[in-house]
């Protein structure tokens, strides 16, 4: 199922920084729909991206 914006980022509120796999787990999609929907979010400046190492993080602004 993939989450509408209010969903992810009730999801996003609970966990403070999160990474793609875990959204995609939560989720059950994969994780190029994560990208899509975080990019979203991101050009609507509500989330902003980290990469740590080979792994992105998300976290709200």
């Amino acid at each position: 199922m993939i989450p509408n914006e209010k969903e992810l980022i009730q999801f996003l509120k609970k966990n403070e920084l999160v990474n793609f796999s875990k959204i995609a787990r939560h989720f059950e999609i994969n994780n190029a729909t994560v990208s899509d929907l975080i990019d979203y979010l991101v050009k609507k400046k509500i989330a902003t991206v980290k990469k740590v190492g080979g792994s992105k993080f998300i976290k709200l602004r």
